[in-house]
């Protein structure tokens, strides 16, 4: 490993998390998950939402595509069936047709500190299988999010290649065709 990439995984929550400038995305327990999508809809870029108490803290998570798949099981619950394979996944499937609430459906949270690397959070995130973190003060409040793409970038700049966050436009973008 090189010292370049060796000193990314160093790379501080604090110095990464405002790359690409995603805001966290926060309901409350008893947040209707058809509001949560709508909320959803307006800050699509968050990949995690987060589940607070009536304090403040951070209660859960909940993946973008948990929510969707909810709100899915629900209108067109054939389209979900093909997965269930086992006594197992019919009863999350059943369980899945009944949820209404945030905290029906959000799984334990997944936290970071600004103090930790990014080689820590991605360990999380990686073992979570999820595509972020928050960041959480000393009482577990949500202060920020931190996302999968954002560690991708600090280790794309380690690896040498420039990390842009502009877009790339339609041009050029995905094709290696020349005319």
């Amino acid at each position: 490993m090189t010292n370049q990439l060796r000193l990314a995984r160093q790379t501080s929550v604090a110095d990464c998390q405002a790359l690409l400038e995603i805001g966290p995305l926060l309901v409350p327990l008893d947040a209707d998950l058809r509001d949560v999508v709508r909320k959803v809809a307006h800050q699509s870029a968050t990949r995690l939402i987060g589940v607070v108490d009536q304090a403040g803290r951070l209660a859960g998570v909940i993946p973008v595509t948990r929510v969707a798949d909810s709100i899915i099981a629900r209108v067109v619950p054939e389209a979900l069936l093909v997965d269930v394979s086992d006594a197992e996944t019919a009863t999350q499937f059943s369980h899945s047709m009944e949820d209404r609430f945030a905290a029906d459906i959000m799984l334990a949270p997944a936290t970071t500190v600004l103090s930790d690397t990014i080689g820590d959070a991605f360990r999380v995130m990686h073992h979570r299988h999820l595509a972020g973190l928050y960041i959480v003060d000393a009482d577990g409040r949500p202060t920020g999010y931190l996302d999968l793409l954002e560690l991708a970038l600090v280790y794309v700049q380690a690896l040498g290649g420039k990390a842009s966050t502009e877009g790339q436009g339609a041009e050029g973008a995905g094709s290696d065709r020349t005319s």
